[in-house]
């Protein structure tokens, strides 16, 4: 098919630009339609369910797939995250907790999930996220779970092996530190505060350029950005954002020791997603305190096929030099080999819990 000539004058490819506007607007306005009518149609049946990842991932994906314009496939994922976010709230207003305050890594990580529509509600700390997703099953949680440079946010892990909510989804953020304060002269700093994850990631520079000043850990970065407001001598370290929210100057940008840094963060609710072409599967085990009781995990795993993707130890708190294992691998917890898996691993284990089978990021 011959690609339509295009305008040869601005005022009229303005016009053909209106229309096209004019023509997505009424199809934005017939799929919240749709939308609508399907709250109405769960209701009915009793579908309680709102908020589906697996449908959002698959739909995404093929949308990035059949996408044949010269916006990147990225953009094309926010755009979509937008329209979605809109139309989802008119079915049901959903709140998301994130560890607060307003700025943080965690409430961008929610926008750039669940897009600009949903009830955002900042929480004191990772573990309020849990309680509070814990009392609402139509509410969500967004959790730093796993950083490229520091590793597992222990917290988060703990929490999620103690809780009974399950991992919905993931994604990959992309973490860029800056440098600020009220101060317009780096110079003129002699204490930085900032999250020790964020200090941590910035550990080389922080040495390299301001090696004599004071450095305080906060409990979050927005928290940092707050403490260091109007205060002579003073900067923290965080996103960008937060230099325009407390009105704080940019004295430095990406000042993380590798450019590649990035936080993995997870969605946390109340029940399992579907499949979706593309499924991560987390569990949590324990484990005799005996020679080659792990070596026995590892045999099965590989025996089945599974493709492990993460391992980790954490001692259980209840009892001393016991520990727990915290296993990630590809498939959905209805596979066939998944569920042979299971099945295996509980004969040389105890307190087998699957915390998640939920699309990969994105």
């Amino acid at each position: 098919m011959a690609e339509k000539n295009l305008p040869n004058n601005l005022t009229d490819n303005r016009k053909e630009i209106d229309q096209i506007d004019q023509k997505l607007l009424n199809l934005i306005h017939e799929r919240s339609k749709l939308v609508i009518n399907a709250g109405k149609i769960k209701k009915k049946s009793g579908d309680k369910t709102f908020y589906r990842p697996d449908r959002e991932a698959s739909l995404i994906k093929t949308l990035q797939k059949k996408n044949k314009s010269s916006i990147p496939a990225e953009k094309i994922k926010f755009i979509f995250k937008e329209i979605i976010s809109a139309c989802f709230t008119l079915e049901k207003k959903i709140k998301v907790y994130y560890l607060g305050p307003k700025g943080t890594f965690s409430e961008i990580a929610t926008t750039r999930h669940f897009g600009s529509s949903v009830e955002k509600v900042e929480t004191e700390n990772i573990r309020d996220v849990f309680k509070e997703v814990a009392k609402d099953k139509n509410s969500y949680g967004m959790i730093p779970f796993e950083n490229s440079i520091e590793g597992m946010v222990n917290q988060s892990l703990d929490n999620l092996i103690e809780s009974n909510l399950k991992i919905c989804s993931e994604l990959e953020l992309p973490i860029e530190h800056c440098l600020i304060s009220s101060e317009k002269n780096i110079k003129k700093l002699n204490t930085v505060y900032g999250h020790p994850q964020a200090l941590a990631q910035c550990r080389n520079w922080l040495s390299k350029n301001l090696p004599k000043v004071k450095i305080i850990e906060t409990e979050s970065s927005a928290k940092a950005a707050q403490l260091i407001k109007n205060k002579p001598g003073k900067g923290s370290i965080g996103p960008e954002k937060l230099s325009d929210i407390y009105s704080l100057n940019l004295l430095k940008e990406k000042i993380q020791d590798q450019l590649t840094n990035t936080t993995r963060f997870l969605v946390i609710g109340n029940e399992f997603p579907e499949k979706t072409s593309d499924d991560k599967t987390s569990i949590s085990l324990s484990l005799n305190n005996e020679q080659g009781a792990l070596l026995k995990v590892l045999k099965i795993v590989n025996m089945n096929k599974i493709n492990l993707t993460n391992i980790l130890s954490r001692p259980v708190k209840k009892n001393k030099w016991q520990y727990s294992f915290f296993l990630e691998f590809s498939g959905h917890a209805s596979d066939k080999n998944v569920l042979k898996l299971f099945k295996e691993l509980q004969k040389v284990s105890y307190d087998l819990k699957v915390l998640g089978s939920y699309p990969a990021a994105y």
